[in-house]
């Protein structure tokens, strides 16, 4: 069954309002119209306040389209009941209101932006008319358009017309104080009659549903016997990289071990669910990882042997049908692994898994604080990784119970080490290993030409020098000449093509600058951060993981394993 959330805002005020049984008639009309577009699971976010707010719920609760998630703005709020009016909520959400307002913030803005940036769609009672104060309905229709969500709109002045505003139809230069002077004028070329096939659209419910089986390397190999080679290769052929990445650049250092989930969080359902999806997103995208730089490692040893086995009968003349047959062998192994890995997609795919678990891992952080990526200004894919990670949020629904001081100590407490502190010491760490691994590979690099010149240079001289004395040198001499100018060579491409695939130096840099910034942004946190002040900084550690990891995804076709 198919799952949304949708948020909704709408007047309080009588007088907006007009005739209230038209609004509840029109309201019935909207939901009906979900229901046949092809929704048949559903939540709504409200506020429950008096006015379009209970017309609403009592329309959803008519339209059996599925459960209704509160959220209040102050703690102390409760509606009549611990779930809102006549408990029609079956969950709810408390916030701070007092501490927000103290800092000079809307405490009802504040509770709009928590209701529209986890919805698929903003269903809003409204005049068109500009807000009368911050966190109206008004405001809940520009956060969701300057947020990308469409809006099915239900305007008391026009009964019976059910309008949708859709974003990509919408200017580019879209301004909405501009935008709402338009509405007010009479002029809705930016705006459509709603119908099924636009929320078809807008819901991307004609999509194709998405898998994640798109290679034949299957992670989770399902029979008994796929599963023990997959075991016994990940136990030891795959641990080929971390053995280089090891020996190359030492232990990781200086990173402490992650505070442990507040138990109230860890007991929440939703971050059950986000936790899930994260840790086997991120199990997944590790064991692509393995699999993808180990291949490139013995893909590059392979090579080195290749050459090794190919100018050894210059020195052992009998071995040629020996060296010949093993460097055909060796051949033939490193195209099948290249040509395996390459209809695989596998570059691609672990790219797109690590995007996943990174986006999953920073919904994650940012759930506990009653924040998303959507709400951080962060793009969400319309496909593939996007959809499958808001197909969780979906599920994973707010957070229920109160905001209050203690809530936000605990729980801000571990999103910001999850987002800013761990982040710092882990990204300190490889930075440091990375750059270490880099700089040897650069010296490998410069110590086989400085050899090669070397070899060459003395062969030249002792040929020179043996001619005049009427001599020949011994043949192992030019036969071990001949060895080092195909093995040498080979060494030095090896070491460029590792630079080149595996990016260590670009993830050295990568890696410090990430620590530089959130360094910044931790230290403009004090040591006891308010709930605003911590919601600011998650959203601004988002922007710049989500920025980062975007630009890592976006290499993914340099990560194609090298063909030597």
């Amino acid at each position: 069954m198919t799952s949304f959330q949708f948020a909704f805002a709408g007047h309080n005020r009588p007088h907006d309002l007009g005739h209230v049984e038209q609004v509840s008639e029109d309201l019935d009309a909207a939901f009906g119209l979900l229901k046949r577009a092809g929704v048949n699971q559903a939540r709504l976010l409200s506020g429950l306040a008096p006015g379009a707010d209970a017309l609403a719920t009592a329309a959803w609760q008519r339209a059996g389209l599925g459960t209704i998630h509160a959220v209040f703005p102050f703690l102390e709020d409760d509606a009549g009941s611990p779930l809102g009016a006549g408990g029609m909520a079956r969950s709810a959400t408390w916030l701070d209101g007092r501490s927000t307002e103290a800092g000079g913030r809307s405490a009802h803005l504040k509770q709009a932006r928590l209701i529209v940036e986890r919805a698929d769609l903003l269903v809003a009672v409204w005049t068109g008319a500009p807000a009368r104060g911050a966190g109206g309905t008004a405001d809940s229709v520009r956060c969701a358009l300057e947020m990308g969500l469409a809006v099915l709109w239900v305007n008391p002045l026009e009964p019976g017309r059910l309008r949708l505003i859709r974003p990509e139809k919408l200017p580019f230069d879209f301004d909405f104080p501009e935008f709402q002077e338009g509405l007010q004028a009479g002029h809705f070329s930016h705006v459509e009659l709603a119908n099924v096939e636009n929320l078809r659209a807008v819901l991307n419910l004609d999509a194709e549903p998405i898998s994640r089986d798109d290679g034949e390397d299957d992670e989770e190999p399902t029979d008994e016997t796929g599963s023990k080679v997959d075991d016994w290769l990940h136990g030891w052929l795959w641990k080929t990289y971390g053995m280089f990445r090891h020996v190359a650049g030492g232990r990781v250092s200086g990173i402490a071990a992650s505070p442990p989930i507040p138990p109230d969080l860890s007991a929440q359902p939703g971050f059950q669910l986000l936790n899930h999806a994260y840790l086997k997103a991120d199990h997944s995208a590790n064991r692509l990882a393995a699999v993808h730089r180990s291949q490139q490692i013995l893909l590059v040893l392979m090579m080195v042997t290749a050459a090794i086995v190919a100018s050894a009968p210059a020195l052992l003349p009998d071995l040629k049908i020996a060296t010949a047959t093993i460097e055909l062998w060796l051949s033939l192994m490193a195209l099948w692994v290249w040509s395996r890995a390459a209809r695989a997609r596998q570059n691609e795919r672990w790219s797109e898994e690590r995007h996943l678990a990174e986006r999953l891992r920073l919904e994650r952080a940012g759930w506990a604080l009653g924040i998303s990526l959507l709400g951080a200004r962060t793009r969400m894919d319309a496909h593939s990784d996007g959809e499958l990670a808001r197909d969780v949020l979906r599920d994973a629904g707010l957070p229920h119970g109160k905001f209050d001081g203690s809530r936000v100590a605990r729980w801000g407490g571990w999103a910001m080490s999850e987002l800013v502190a761990g982040q710092v010491a882990y990204h300190r760490a490889t930075s440091r290993r990375d750059g270490k691994i880099a700089h040897r590979i650069h010296h490998a690099e410069n110590l086989s030409f400085v050899l090669l010149l070397l070899i060459l240079s003395t062969f030249l001289v002792l040929r020179l020098a043996v001619g005049m004395m009427g001599v020949d040198l011994p043949h192992w001499v030019s036969a071990i000449v001949t060895m080092a100018g195909t093995v040498i060579p080979s060494v030095a491409a090896a070491t460029m093509a590792l630079e080149a695939k595996l990016e260590f130096k670009e993830q050295s840099e990568r890696s410090e600058r990430i620590a530089e910034r959130l360094d910044d942004l931790a230290m403009q946190l004090g040591p006891e951060p308010s709930f605003d002040k911590l919601q600011s900084a998650a959203r601004a550690a988002i922007q710049w993981h989500m920025s980062e990891e975007s630009h890592w995804r976006e290499g993914a076709s340099r990560r194609r394993l090298f063909r030597p």
